[in-house]
């Protein structure tokens, strides 16, 4: 149904947005267009309407520039920047010079925002040179102009350097030096260095504002400092500098990542009592962050009261309730708000699509999953990545519809999208599942060539396959190319294989590999050793069981309980079952040890008991201690 709903709206979405562009490009178009405007040169008054007025003037400008001074020129010049055309106001100043019309200061402050706005700093860098080379004294525009490009480019060293060369010659920074520089710094997560600068720059006799403020707030949240954050709002109050909406929603999307959704709250509240109103930013990161948590009901409250509010909600703030009421399972309430976003006009796009067919494939819905891809990229003509190819793949090949899977997995590769590891993964865990082992072995080659570097999960799926079926040579052989990666193995794929080895009756083998998960196995000296978890041991103890060395196994689950691992029910009643076949006092002390532990026996081990109290092997007694 959640799937039919975005496939039946995708048709309306795309003629509404189609429409919503279209208004919106005209609307664009009027604020865009150059409506005319009169200058004031030398020779007189001229009237520009269009951007051919500025050339032709420019050009007659040229041809007769005895009469009209550098100032006229910058005039002309600055109409064609407002028209937003840096573009052509750089080759009108490259006129300028093959003509050896003179340049003033101004002049080449002008060209140096052209550049920057073209983002060409080697350019702008250039013409600052060469406007000192000839002998013209920069002002706190042109320094603040490239000071904001090169910050813009993270290149905070040479700003700072910029910054200390400005105060050289002698030119006294403003708010707006300062407050680029600052942001630059807190792009970069240098706060100290923004306090600083802010302490110099109260000592130049400026006072920070709001703008300075959020550049430095939003510097301290980035590397996660909100108590610092939230010390400097107070101070904002204190100084009585009004805090604007774009600093309470930077701390409050911090508080939100760290999980600290009460503060956030709290200073969600604190906004509307000071009068500062939050925007679809504010709430989508209040949303996202009760959404992470699963506070699915507080999430839907926001949606409606930024409704209410006449806040328009955007593509966002529904991608991340859809995808926290598919997480929960609450698919009907996902659908409505599937419909809630198709009856605005909003279009689902590739994380919204990713958040559906997702949950699709996690309730076993692959049929819609792909008919949703369908339409996806038929008929919205958005492209699906890897992430939702792979959610399709791994469900299809849990589902055992592995040649559906290869078909989609080929399809990635014609459609341009290149695997990750996870879908490899899911691919070699499919077929390795069917016993296909030599196909899934092709997959490692295949990722290796496409230098998709495989992970321990990648060998655990082969070399447990191929354990399970006693192709042990193969398994040695995949096990040193892992050691050979760098890729150290983990307790499941030890586990597995310490499982696969008792099972073939190689009790010695699994033994020496459960020995050996204590050293490193190849990896680096500093690799955390591996130790055995509960079920590693419960895997043993059963090993021994079956063998028949319950001295073993008793004495195994001795260490285990040593080494500071608790038992749970399985191993109990492993080693119940082993020691009822000889030695029947200890599993008579097991079973009380287990009872007191919380567990009881399960239907193995009641079968067991009930058939050998049956044969009179065993005392009925036994069937009350295990009930």
């Amino acid at each position: 149904m959640l799937a039919r709903v975005l496939r039946l709206g995708s048709t309306r979405s795309i003629h509404l947005r189609s429409a919503k562009t279209r208004t919106a490009s005209k609307s664009s178009l009027r604020e865009g267009t150059f409506i005319g405007d009169e200058l004031k040169l030398r020779s007189g008054s001229h009237y520009i309407k269009c951007l051919d007025d500025a050339i032709a003037l420019f050009d007659d400008m040229v041809r007769s520039r005895s009469s009209y001074s550098a100032i006229d020129f910058n005039r002309v010049i600055g109409l064609v920047v407002r028209m937003n055309r840096p573009d052509v106001a750089i080759s009108l100043y490259q006129k300028m010079e093959l003509r050896r019309i003179p340049f003033d200061v101004y002049s080449f402050t002008i060209l140096i925002k052209c550049f920057c706005d073209c983002h060409k700093l080697s350019f702008a860098l250039s013409t600052f040179g060469k406007m000192a080379k000839l002998g013209f004294q920069p002002d706190v525009v042109t320094f603040s102009t490239l000071l904001h490009e090169i910050c813009l480019e993270d290149r905070i060293s040479e700003a700072l350097l910029l910054f200390d060369q400005m105060a050289e010659t002698g030119c006294t920074p403003n708010v707006v030096t300062f407050t680029t520089l600052m942001n630059g710094l807190c792009r970069e997560g240098r706060v100290l260095e923004t306090l600083a600068l802010v302490d110099r720059m109260v000592e130049n006799g400026h006072q920070p504002n709001e703008v300075t403020y959020g550049a430095i707030v939003n510097g301290m949240c980035k590397i996660g400092d909100t108590d610092s954050a939230l010390n400097l709002l107070r101070k904002m109050d204190t100084n009585h500098i009004e805090a604007n909406v774009v600093i309470y929603t930077a701390i409050i999307d911090r508080l939100c990542k760290d999980g600290q959704h009460t503060d956030a709250q709290n200073l969600f509240t604190e906004m509307h009592e000071k009068g500062i109103f939050p925007n679809v930013l504010t709430y989508n990161c209040m949303i996202d962050g009760f959404c992470s948590v699963g506070r699915w009901s507080d999430a839907e409250k926001l949606l409606r009261d930024m409704i209410d509010r006449q806040i328009n909600p955007d593509i966002v703030t529904f991608s991340a309730l859809i995808s926290a009421s598919i997480n929960q399972g609450k698919l009907f309430e996902a659908e409505k708000l599937c419909n809630e976003m198709l009856r605005r006009g909003i279009c689902p796009d590739t994380i919204t699509y990713t958040s559906v067919i997702d949950g699709l494939c996690k309730f076993g819905d692959t049929k819609s999953a792909l008919n949703l891809l369908r339409k996806m990229m038929d008929t919205n003509h958005i492209k699906a990545d890897v992430v939702i190819y792979t959610a399709i793949i791994d469900r299809l090949c849990k589902d055992g519809q592995h040649i559906h899977a290869q078909n989609l997995f080929t399809e990635m590769h014609e459609n341009g999208i290149v695997p990750d590891v996870l879908t490899y993964n899911c691919m070699i865990d499919g077929f390795c599942s069917l016993g296909r082992w030599s196909y899934a072995e092709r997959l490692l080659c295949d990722m290796i060539e496409r230098e998709i570097n495989p992970n321990v999960v990648t060998f655990t799926a082969l070399i447990s396959a191929l354990v399970k079926n006693g192709k042990f040579i193969e398994a040695e052989k995949l096990w040193d190319e892992m050691l050979r990666r760098g890729i150290c193995p983990d307790t499941i794929i030890y586990t597995l294989i310490i499982d696969g080895l008792c099972k073939h009756d190689r009790l010695d083998d699994a033994k020496h590999m459960f020995d050996s998960m204590s050293s490193s196995q190849g990896c680096s000296p500093d690799v955390v050793t591996v130790e055995p978890n509960v079920h590693t041991y419960t895997v043993m103890i059963n090993g021994f069981c079956g063998k028949g060395a319950i001295s073993e196994a008793n004495a195994l689950f001795r260490q285990m309980k040593h080494n500071g691992h608790v038992p749970d029910d399985c191993t109990y009643n492993t080693l119940i079952r082993g020691c009822l076949s000889g030695e029947i006092d200890i599993s008579a002390e097991l079973i009380t040890e287990m009872r007191s532990s919380g567990f009881s026996g399960d239907a193995f081990t009641m079968k067991m008991v009930a058939e050998m109290a049956y044969h009179g092997r065993l005392d009925k007694s036994f069937l009350d201690m295990l009930s």
